[in-house]
């Protein structure tokens, strides 16, 4: 028994059988759906992401049981209870791993939504899926995290494990996003030379404290990109460009972040030039981010109970404002390659702590629907979310936007009027 596959992932092709029709199973297997009993447990549930997951899968999926793991049982009850009888609170600490395993026992996937993910020394949650034999997701923002998650791969795939990290909105959706635009250059002959992914969120993004504490400690990294294949490394919020995130945002300042898309598109989907950047509103939220990265010691921003405390005392002020500056968000995905053709994707929504729900749960649904192979993998990669499921993926995570395109050129998004030819303006 101990080494069967669970009955929601779809049966299997051999290896040596996939290896011959690698395209047919893949697109079988996208097309599938699991069965209507199975079991997810969302880790963190009780927090805004978490949440949020969880409320997301039980409206696209309203089949599943929906397990929701946190430490607050009445927070926990409470969400279970709004989601219904097919949903349930388990107490659960994910920093043991004893507890883990034994909440993992009936459990198809989990979806580890319990951050912040900097400094994180032990991949627990992910040690335990694979001993168990879970399917895997995480929606981790940290560099170092999601690679130390990577070197899980071989043992994952041993066990028949399938897992994808940074699956969330950004990175995760953004990821995909990415590799969308890459793949249609290059089906056009195009070479892709330059990507860069911008990010706005305003105020917190009604995302919770812990989205507040992972902003502060992405200050203490130094920021990885890639200038024509040569890594770099450069000053957290730093490097600041006016981006225009089209109708709804408009032009905004983003900042270089250290983020784990940048390295994993630049390995994956062999972009030589990667970077990414990240702002907010009101304007002084971007001040204080770099009054923290210039003069706030990097061991201090690499503490994480240092930055609790920040946190807690920071955190109703950050309520407050978020009160009146809302909280859209909005990814722009800029790609340029070598025969001169540049094209974006954008995905603006009204509430990042929606949207960031409907963007996991559509990892989770094309996991449990076959399209990940055994292994760690990022969204980028094909065995990650295989090419055929990535239209169905991005199409769940998009519900509610205002502004969704892909494989557009900068002007017919952007808000300023631009000169086509001859005086004509669009």
């Amino acid at each position: 028994m101990a080494a069967m596959v669970r009955a929601c992932m779809p049966l299997r092709t051999p290896p040596a059988a996939a290896a011959a029709s690698s395209s047919a199973a893949t697109a079988a297997a996208s097309s599938s759906k699991p069965r209507s009993n199975a079991r997810v447990l969302v880790l963190g549930g009780t927090g805004r992401v978490g949440g949020s997951t969880a409320t997301a899968l039980s409206k696209l999926r309203p089949d599943l049981n929906i397990l929701i793991g946190g430490r607050n049982r009445e927070k926990g009850e409470s969400l279970a209870s709004k989601l219904g009888v097919q949903s349930e609170f388990v107490e659960i600490d994910t920093g043991n791993a004893a507890m883990l395993k034994e909440a993992l026992q009936d459990v198809d996937l989990v979806v580890h939504t319990a951050g912040p993910f900097q400094g994180g020394a032990e991949c627990t949650v992910l040690q335990a899926a694979i001993s168990t034999k879970t399917a895997y997701i995480d929606v981790c923002d940290d560099m170092d995290y999601s690679w130390r998650a990577k070197a899980y791969h071989e043992e994952a795939k041993a066990q028949g494990v399938p897992a994808i990290t940074t699956a969330g909105i950004y990175p995760g959706v953004s990821n995909l996003m990415a590799a969308e635009l890459v793949n249609a250059a290059r089906n056009e002959d195009g070479e892709p030379e330059r990507l860069r992914f911008f990010y706005y969120t305003a105020g917190s993004g009604g995302a919770g404290p812990t989205i507040l504490a992972t902003s502060f400690l992405l200050l203490g990294e130094d920021v990885i990109a890639y200038n024509k294949g040569e890594e770099i490394k450069l000053k957290p919020y730093s490097g600041v460009l006016n981006i225009d995130f089209g109708k709804g945002v408009r032009k905004r300042d983003v900042y270089l972040l250290n983020l784990p898309e940048v390295k994993s598109a630049h390995k994956f989907l062999g972009v030589p030039t990667v970077s990414a950047r990240f702002g907010t509103s009101p304007f002084f939220w971007n001040w204080g981010m770099e009054a923290f990265a210039n003069f706030l010691p990097v061991e201090f921003l690499r503490d994480k109970e240092k930055v609790r405390e920040l946190v807690e005392l920071v955190d109703p002020l950050v309520r407050a404002i978020d009160g009146f500056a809302g909280e859209r968000v909005s990814m722009r995905v800029d790609l340029e390659c070598s025969n001169g053709r540049n094209t974006i994707g954008l995905f603006s929504h009204r509430k990042l702590s929606v949207s960031v729900g409907h963007s996991t749960a559509a990892f989770v649904l094309s996991v449990l629907e076959g399209s990940t192979q055994p292994g760690v993998w990022f969204p980028e990669e094909p065995e990650g979310i295989a090419i055929e499921s990535r239209k169905l993926l991005l199409e769940r995570a998009s519900q509610g936007t205002t502004n969704f395109v892909m494989n557009k050129p900068s002007w017919m998004i952007e808000t300023d009027p631009k000169e086509v030819i001859l005086g004509i303006y669009v």
